[in-house]
């Protein structure tokens, strides 16, 4: 993993949300998201090199924490 980022959308005051799965994955596969605060409502998205592993918009939900941390440790290094 080269980067990962965890984007939420700041009206919707997601960013306690953002910065409470950033710190169990840093915890957890020792590496700290970036956050990025988006323009776009209701978004809650987490990426790795850029490429989307969840979408708040897509599934409708907040993601269980530990799904994203099982989706990173299953995630091959130099895929």
């Amino acid at each position: 993993m080269k980067k990962l980022s965890i984007s939420y959308c700041g009206t919707c005051n997601y960013r306690p949300i953002a910065a409470s799965l950033s710190r169990l994955i840093e915890t957890e596969i020792g590496m700290k998201p970036e956050l990025i605060h988006s323009q776009e409502i209701g978004a809650f998205e987490v990426a790795v090199d850029d490429k989307l592993i969840f979408s708040k918009k897509a599934t409708r939900r907040f993601p269980d924490f530990n799904e994203i941390v099982g989706i990173l440790k299953t995630k091959p290094e130099n895929p």
